[in-house]
């Protein structure tokens, strides 16, 4: 019989953060990027902090990605390495509590766990196997003897055809299968499952859970709130309100 299956996204999702955010603020405070790496992308996280529109989270995301994405050539792996597993080390327990708690009741209920993730391979094998997942995907960035070719294989969209690939691979069943995202890049693996969950989503997420009648969870302090279509209406109501 083929096991059940629930895919989580990692960044924004169960970590509070960005893993691959993470990384690179720390390899500035190394000082092994460009001083001009913390002038280019400072600007951009002040708008979103202080949400001056509705795309400062995206333009953010962006512009620290293309930086990364274009220096990649000249950053040494083992630079890299170092930076990876300083955040690991410091930051992997900064998880959200309602998608960790889900985690491991499904995990307990005998599915097969998949993380799916944007951040670097690097970064979501150690941090996935932490949590107990069953099996993981991140960027694959090509490299050389001692840098990085800038070649890379990217994991943040496509996210219906690489669960497709597990689900090949593993003989899994999308029968009463579930996926937890909070972006639009998680929006295809969403739609092929059983339950889906909208988590803390962004603004273009967020209407896509609308249109479609998918779960909507908020997390803010010590209480996550559950939004769920009305079977007959399909408008969404507050479900529960549950103290974490």
């Amino acid at each position: 019989m083929a096991q059940k299956l629930a895919a989580f996204d990692i960044d924004g999702t169960l970590f509070r953060s960005g893993l691959h955010q993470e990384v690179f603020y720390e390899l500035i405070k190394m000082g092994v990027m460009p001083s001009e790496a913390s002038e280019k992308t400072t600007e951009k996280h002040r708008q979103w902090r202080h949400r001056l529109h509705g795309n400062a989270f995206e333009e953010f995301e962006q512009s620290l990605v293309g930086y990364i994405d274009n220096h990649l050539p000249k950053l040494k792996i083992a630079d890299y390495e170092t930076a990876a597993q300083r955040v690991l080390e410091q930051k992997a327990e900064n998880v959200y509590v309602y998608t960790r708690n889900l985690l491991c009741k499904l995990k307990d209920e005998g599915y097969f766990t998949i993380a799916i993730s944007g951040s670097q391979e690097i970064l979501v094998e150690p941090f996935a196997q932490r949590y107990g997942f069953d099996a993981w995907m991140g960027q694959h960035w090509s490299k050389g003897d001692e840098y990085f070719t800038g070649e890379a294989i990217k994991t943040h969209t496509g996210k219906d055809k690489l669960l497709q690939s597990f689900i090949d691979e593993y003989d899994l069943t999308l029968e009463d299968s579930y996926a937890v995202g909070d972006s639009n890049g998680d929006s295809g693996m969403l739609s092929m499952v059983d339950n889906p969950i909208a988590f803390n989503p962004t603004h273009e997420l967020l209407l896509k859970a609308l249109e479609n009648k998918w779960k909507i969870v908020v997390e803010r302090k010590n209480v996550a709130y559950e939004l769920a279509p009305d079977s007959i209406t399909g408008e969404h109501h507050l479900l529960t309100a549950s103290h974490l």
